[in-house]
């Protein structure tokens, strides 16, 4: 695809503990290869001229040389501090996309969509809310910088909040539990 404005940069969170999963998920296999490089993938593939990772401290992802690696220290307190993080250190950027390591369906169109928006744009999930991928420009930095916990970018997400609609349901599968990893390679 053709490359992205350098003004906007994607941020992957990937410093979750897998505490519902039992293990390291990121790097569990999903369809032959870890977890992660899916997400990774389709961002790649999305034409972002300008990658970050968010990571724990103690991370197996080995991320290629178009990531730039953001340690979460505060990674255990929850995924506002990693949003926080990663938006810190995308500051230079006039737009940010966030997307989830665990989300191996994202595509990189959706991705696209949410990077040539301006303001705030979440995807809608299934039961309607604004989730994640979602996308934000300078004006929200300072507001994303202060998140902590568990508290998500969703707080930003006002009664009037634009929404954009996943090509297909399925685009939305979030790997939490072995479970729906075994369920996701079994079909």
């Amino acid at each position: 695809m053709t490359p992205l404005d350098p003004g906007i940069a994607l941020i992957l969170l990937a410093a979750g503990r897998s505490e519902r999963f039992g293990g390291d998920k990121l790097v569990a296999d999903y369809k032959g290869k870890p977890l992660w490089t899916w997400a990774a993938t389709a961002a790649e593939k999305a034409g972002f001229q300008h990658l970050y990772i968010v990571m724990a401290p103690r991370n197996s992802i080995e991320p290629g040389t178009r990531w730039n690696r953001v340690v979460n220290a505060e990674a255990v307190r929850g995924m506002g501090t990693s949003i926080a993080a990663g938006v810190a250190a995308a500051q230079a950027h006039e737009r940010v996309v966030i997307a989830l390591a665990d989300m191996p369906r994202v595509t990189a169109s959706h991705l696209r969509t949410l990077a040539q928006a301006s303001g705030p744009l979440f995807t809608r999930q299934s039961d309607g809310k604004a989730g994640c991928p979602a996308a934000f420009d300078r004006a929200s930095f300072a507001q994303l910088r202060e998140l902590d916990g568990y508290r998500g970018a969703r707080i930003l997400a006002g009664p009037d909040v634009n929404m954009v609609e996943p090509a297909a349901p399925d685009m939305l599968v979030d790997i939490d539990r072995r479970s729906e990893l075994d369920a996701e390679n079994a079909r």
